[in-house]
C-alpha cells in the first residue's frame, strides 16, 4: 500500500514537472525567436559630394540636432543660380507681355480714332453738300414752279453715301470690339502659362534651396555613431555612405517563424516581447509580415550544425524598451 501511495505520488510529481516545464520553457525549434539590433540609418547622399568636415567618431554618442557632418556641391550652386535667372527672366518676358499688351490695347484704340475721325469727317463734307443741295433745290422749285426731280427718284447719291459711312462706322467699332476681346484673351493665355511657369520655377528652387541646408547633416535620433566611411577633402559619387548611427533603443525587431510549423498571425496582432535570459518582457504590435523566407541567423539557431529556414516578422515595440542590444527574445502571440 505505502509502495503504491508513492508510485502514484511518484507520477503526479512528474507529470506536474512536465507541466511546468511545457509552461515555463519553450521549444525553441517552434517558437517564434529574434535577436534584438538596433535600426541602421546611413548619411549619404544623392549627388556627387566633396566632404568638406566630419564632426564625429565612430563609438561617439549623439542626439537630435547634432551635426555630423557637413559637405559641398558645386553643381547644387551652379543649379540655384540658374533657377534663380530663370525666374529673374520669366518676370522681365512677363513684363514685357504686360507693356505690349497695354500697347496693343492703345494702337487699337488709336487706329479706331483714326478711322472714325476720317470717316466723321466725310459724314460731316457730305451733310454740308445734302444741306446744300437741298436748300439749292428748294429755291430752284420755288423760282421755277418745279420740284426737285431728283427727289422723284428716291435718296440722293449722298445720301445713300452717308448711309454707308455710318455701317461703315458700326463695322469698325465691330472689329475693334472682336479684335479687343481677342488680344484679351491671347493676354490672359499667357499670364496663365507665366503663373505656371512661375510656380513650378519657384518649387523647383525650393527644393534646391532644401537640399542646400542639407549639405549640412544633423542626427534624428539617440544613437551611436558606427563606422565613418569617408574622410574631409574626399569625393564621393552618389549615395555612397559616408557615416551610420544605430538607435540606443531598437524600436522594430525583425523575427523569424519556422517554416516547418503554422502560425496564425497578420498585421496588427499584439505580442509578447520575451527575453531568454532574463525576467523581462514587453508588448509589441506586428507591423509586417515579410513575403519572403530566410536562412536563420546564427545567433537564433539551436544546432549551429543544421540549417535552418523560416519567414521573417516585423514587431513594432515601444521606445522606452530595456532590451539589450544582440539580445535574444521569443516573441509569442497573444490569444
Amino acid at each position: 500500500m505505502i509502495r503504491r501511495s508513492i508510485f502514484i505520488i511518484s507520477w503526479v510529481v512528474v507529470v506536474v514537472v512536465l507541466l511546468l516545464f511545457s509552461l515555463v520553457f519553450k521549444d525553441t525549434n517552434t517558437a517564434i525567436v529574434a535577436q534584438v539590433e538596433p535600426m541602421k540609418h546611413a548619411i549619404s547622399y544623392h549627388k556627387a559630394i566633396k566632404i568638406e568636415e566630419i564632426f564625429v567618431i565612430p563609438g561617439q554618442m549623439v542626439k537630435p540636432g547634432d551635426i555630423l557632418v557637413r559637405v559641398e556641391r558645386p553643381d547644387l550652386v551652379l543649379d540655384v543660380e540658374k533657377k534663380r535667372n530663370d525666374i529673374e527672366k520669366l518676370v522681365i518676358d512677363h513684363t514685357r507681355t504686360v507693356s505690349k499688351f497695354a500697347e496693343k490695347k492703345q494702337l487699337l484704340h488709336m487706329e479706331k480714332d483714326s478711322k472714325l475721325r476720317k470717316i466723321n469727317g466725310e459724314i460731316d463734307q457730305l451733310k454740308v453738300i445734302v444741306t446744300n443741295n437741298q436748300q439749292l433745290s428748294s429755291q430752284f422749285g420755288t423760282l421755277t414752279g418745279y420740284a426737285d426731280t431728283i427727289q422723284q427718284f428716291g435718296k440722293s447719291y449722298y445720301e445713300i453715301e452717308l448711309e454707308v459711312l455710318s455701317k461703315e462706322k458700326e463695322f469698325i467699332n465691330e472689329q475693334f470690339a472682336l479684335e479687343t476681346n481677342a488680344t484679351i484673351k491671347m493676354y490672359e493665355e499667357e499670364v496663365k502659362y507665366y503663373n505656371l511657369l512661375n510656380s513650378q520655377l519657384h518649387k523647383e528652387l525650393d527644393v534646391l534651396l532644401e537640399e542646400e541646408e542639407q549639405l549640412v547633416k544633423t542626427a534624428e535620433i539617440h544613437g551611436t555613431v558606427g563606422s565613418v566611411n569617408a574622410q574631409p577633402g574626399e569625393l564621393l559619387s552618389p549615395y555612397t555612405t559616408i557615416l551610420s548611427i544605430y538607435e540606443s533603443n531598437p524600436t522594430v525587431i525583425k523575427a523569424v517563424m519556422n517554416e516547418g510549423y503554422q502560425y496564425k498571425i497578420e498585421v496588427g496582432n499584439i505580442v509578447n516581447v520575451e527575453s531568454t535570459n532574463r525576467d523581462y518582457s514587453i508588448e509589441g504590435k506586428i507591423i509586417e509580415v515579410g513575403a519572403r523566407i530566410i536562412e536563420y541567423p546564427s545567433r537564433l539557431r539551436t544546432n549551429q550544425n543544421i540549417t535552418m529556414w523560416g519567414q521573417e516578422i516585423f514587431v513594432k515595440i515601444p521606445e522606452g524598451n530595456e532590451f539589450l542590444n544582440g539580445e535574444r527574445v521569443f516573441v509569442d502571440i497573444k490569444k
